[in-house]
């Protein structure tokens, strides 16, 4: 595991990405670690279901930002439920900007209620 990107946790499967944020999101691991796992669950399943737990939110580089918000057009079509978990309010905020262009559920959780979060992200 490269310890300097944020961790993919054990409770992901081929369906469903779960990942805990408790570095800054890099571009490199933006594009090394999370990308190819969201584009290849889209073309192997048609959808992705995904888990963001912030156990340490510490923000994002500004270039890894902007590549995910240009990628949300592409990707956010594909997506059939998202799940954030301990989210900071101003990625609540940038969540809402996004909305139209993600075509399923969203939903935040406390932290208290992971296992909550595990269990809506997985349902059909």
């Amino acid at each position: 595991m490269n310890e300097k990107f944020n961790i993919i946790m054990p409770e992901t499967t081929d369906r469903v990405l779960c990942i805990m944020v408790d570095k800054p999101v890099s571009v490199e691991g933006y594009t090394q670690n999370f990308l190819p796992r969201v584009e290849e669950m889209a073309a192997r399943h048609g959808e992705v279901r995904l888990l963001v737990y912030f156990k340490n939110y510490q923000g994002w580089e500004e270039e890894a930002a902007l590549l995910d918000l240009n990628m949300t057009p592409k990707l956010g079509g594909y997506v059939r439920r998202f799940a954030m978990v301990n989210p900071p309010q101003k990625l609540l905020a940038l969540l809402n900007l996004k909305k139209p262009l993600i075509t399923g559920k969203t939903r935040s959780f406390n932290e208290a209620e992971l296992d909550k979060a595990l269990a809506w992200v997985q349902e059909n």
